[in-house]
């Protein structure tokens, strides 16, 4: 069962763990493949030491509090990233408030607090890992003064595919292309978003049933378009459509058969999959 720390800089001594444990560090938007060998060689290195496998990551995104992009979409917001690791095996996950005060934490303080104060005796890494004011901290780093203090660090190589490599960017770039189809050769499997619906009676006599779909969390979406998308409940899974509007006047909808079987004036939270982006000349096969 994952248990989830959210902790806020300057840590508290009292915050301190006292059980030592092998950690993996890193945004990880996306957990796409080349977060899921550093996460996997992290919990290997555990289970052969009989450490607890730990995690660390942050919130909000660098780029909201350094560079104020307030609009910054995810992959995966810290709900569903908190799910993935948990499918993963993490026993223990750390996530740090992100704000100008950590952002301008010295490199060496960062060790003392969060990998020294959190008893990490193992530490992985991405090979482009930075961390601390201006990104001073580096792998090498990490590596350097490992070697004066009880923790060892394992640095996981460029994970590639079609010769690129396989980054939250060039996923979150696909996505907003339209390119989904291609996103589980990066991802793993196929992008996906929760959303919730209100099923009103009123489409009970209607022949052709579309839905608003009302997305509260900042999920990156691909452009507006229709989409071919597998769409689930708590009980059922069916295959439908996703219209993309992109218009602020207009709200997202859906249709598909699981429409059918929403009871009627509640609210349901949906798990929408992206399969395919349809050509606009395609959909008379649809209609």
């Amino acid at each position: 069962m994952l248990e989830v720390f959210h902790l806020a800089h300057p840590l508290k001594e009292s915050l301190y763990t006292r059980e030592p444990h092998v950690m993996a560090l890193g945004f990880f938007d996306g957990v796409h493949l080349g977060h899921q060998s550093l996460l996997k060689q992290a919990k290997s290195i555990a289970e052969k030491n009989k450490l607890k496998f730990t995690a660390m990551t942050f919130d909000p995104h660098p780029n909201e509090v350094i560079k104020l992009e307030k609009d910054w979409r995810y992959l995966t917001p810290l709900a569903l990233k908190i799910e993935r690791m948990a499918a993963i095996g993490v026993d223990k996950l750390f996530v740090i408030k992100f704000n100008l005060s950590f952002a301008s934490l010295q490199p060496s303080d960062f060790i003392k607090q969060y990998v020294l104060g959190l008893q990490a005796k193992h530490i992985v890494v991405g090979f482009d890992f930075t961390f601390g004011n201006k990104a001073q901290g580096t792998v090498d780093y990490l590596q350097k003064v490992s070697k004066y203090n009880p923790f060892d660090v394992t640095v996981i190589s460029k994970q590639v595919y079609n010769d690129e490599k396989i980054s939250s960017t060039l996923i979150r770039k696909i996505v907003s292309d339209g390119d989904v189809h291609l996103v589980p050769c990066y991802l793993g499997h196929h992008f996906e978003i929760k959303g919730f619906v209100f099923n009103s009676n009123r489409h009970k006599h209607e022949k052709k049933k579309n839905m608003v779909i009302y997305i509260e969390n900042k999920y990156i979406l691909p452009r507006p378009g229709i989409y071919s998308v597998e769409i689930k409940n708590k009980n059922k899974t069916c295959h439908g459509l996703f219209i993309r509007y992109g218009s602020s006047k207009r709200n997202d909808e859906i249709s598909g058969q699981i429409i059918e079987w929403l009871k009627g004036g509640v609210v349901e939270e949906l798990t929408v999959k992206f399969i395919k982006q349809i050509p606009f000349e395609s959909m008379a096969q649809y209609s």
